[in-house]
């Protein structure tokens, strides 16, 4: 945990829409005097749009008051691409013979969700 400007900053990975006021996240923001329920409902609310599996980076800022305000990372687009990615298996003609080579695939309907999903204001 950093301070600054009487900011505390706390950084977590937190599951998107299945955040808990138990431990550990109970336990990093009660010591701190945050309210884990109001955090808890919060958090959940901003990433219900995402499945409950995304591990998301965090981070919580802390003032002296005891307020907070925290702000969210989305996953990487590497993050997408390796659970949309699937394997294929194409034959390949070398020389006279034929070899079976597997290769990645991503469907172009799940590449053009991304997309929108990563960038919303460019449609």
């Amino acid at each position: 945990m950093r301070k600054r400007n009487k900011k505390y900053i706390k950084t977590c990975y937190l599951l998107s829409n299945s955040v808990e006021p138990v431990p550990p996240i109970g336990t990093i923001l009660g010591n701190l005097g945050v309210n884990t329920v109001k955090f808890c409902e919060e958090f959940n609310k901003k990433t219900e749009n995402l499945p409950k599996y995304f591990l998301v980076k965090t981070e919580i800022y802390i003032t002296e008051n005891r307020t907070f305000k925290f702000k969210i990372k989305l996953p990487t687009i590497c993050t997408f691409i390796n659970l949309l990615k699937f394997e294929r298996t194409i034959k390949i003609k070398v020389h006279d013979r034929y070899n079976d080579k597997i290769i990645n695939c991503i469907k172009l309907k799940d590449v053009i969700q991304l997309a929108l999903f990563k960038f919303p204001k460019k449609t």
